[in-house]
């Protein structure tokens, strides 16, 4: 019975987040600016920078051109995902505001549901956003790699990106509901909505690479989660382009870029691979997980 009583909550909620067009629209406009930019200008930029130190080492030849391209192609990709995993769920716990901000939450609390089937339904339909859009991003970004013919990932490296996405979903949703429970009007949400969809491009490495930045703000980029979202999706999207480019052009070049392009993290001194940022990223997930359900237990004691 209490099963149900979720679902159907779960599906009220989500329902409600899906029939909103703007709100799947700008849920997915930070990625969407990430295309954009970079069909735009980044592309080129990035790829003429590339072919620049190509031609100075006197490497500069159609397939090294190519190579690049498909590489910057990935990368460009990478950021978009990044992007996704943060953005949609953001934009998916409006629906949180505006029941506390219609009294609907309060109705929830007055009818004979448990207390915490509300909070869990509303976590879930957040999950199942974010998972559902994000992938619906990630499917498309394979299908413009492989029509482009920038495709080099192999099935390892496809089902490793469907994990991650699952996981920097489930980081992002724990997270953002937490802070979501906060908040007490549409205007403050909105606000929020704005600057994380501003912002979290370029401090995850979506608009350029964090080795850019001065070294003062990659070391904060190393304290949002979104970062090694993004790190772990450039390890299995771009390994085989720049594997590519070790073959194609030189094995120095191709290390050059994957500590350019933050494949990855040196925090503090030490350095952490993929297999780092994994284990971050799901220390998140127990970590933001184990915040909503203090904060639940409290809200409840509170109201008992």
């Amino acid at each position: 019975m209490r099963a149900h009583m979720l679902f159907r909550q779960t599906l009220r909620n989500l329902k409600i987040f899906l029939k909103d067009k703007a709100n799947i629209f700008f849920s997915l406009l930070s990625p969407l600016i990430v295309l954009a930019l970079y069909v735009l200008f980044l592309g080129r930029v990035q790829t003429d920078g590339l072919l620049s130190a190509l031609e100075g080492a006197g490497a500069a030849t159609a397939a090294a051109e190519e190579a690049v391209r498909s590489f910057c192609d990935s990368w460009m990709l990478a950021g978009c995902l990044s992007c996704a995993c943060v953005t949609v769920p953001l934009c998916a716990c409006g629906i949180m505001v505006q029941d506390r901000k219609r009294g609907i939450s309060v109705d929830f609390l007055a009818s004979p549901v448990p207390r915490w089937l509300p909070s869990a339904a509303y976590f879930l339909s957040v999950l199942a956003a974010g998972l559902a859009l994000s992938g619906a991003v990630l499917l498309i970004g394979f299908v413009w790699l492989a029509a482009s013919g920038s495709w080099f990932l192999s099935a390892a490296d496809v089902f490793a990106c469907i994990g991650i996405l699952v996981l920097s979903v489930l980081s992002s949703s724990t997270l953002l509901v937490l802070v979501g429970g906060f908040l007490r009007s549409e205007g403050a949400f909105t606000g929020l909505n704005v600057i994380v969809g501003t912002v979290i491009g370029f401090l995850i490495g979506a608009y350029m690479p964090i080795s850019y930045f001065p070294s003062g703000v990659q070391y904060l980029t190393l304290f949002i989660p979104g970062s090694y979202s993004a790190g772990l999706f450039r390890n299995f999207i771009m390994g085989g382009a720049l594997q590519n480019i070790s073959e194609t052009v030189s094995s120095p070049f191709a290390s050059a870029l994957s500590d350019e392009y933050s494949l990855t993290f040196d925090f503090f001194g030490a350095e952490i691979a993929a297999g780092g940022m994994a284990a971050i990223l799901a220390g998140t997930v127990v970590l933001f997980a184990a915040a909503n359900f203090v904060v639940s237990f409290l809200k409840a004691k509170k109201k008992a």
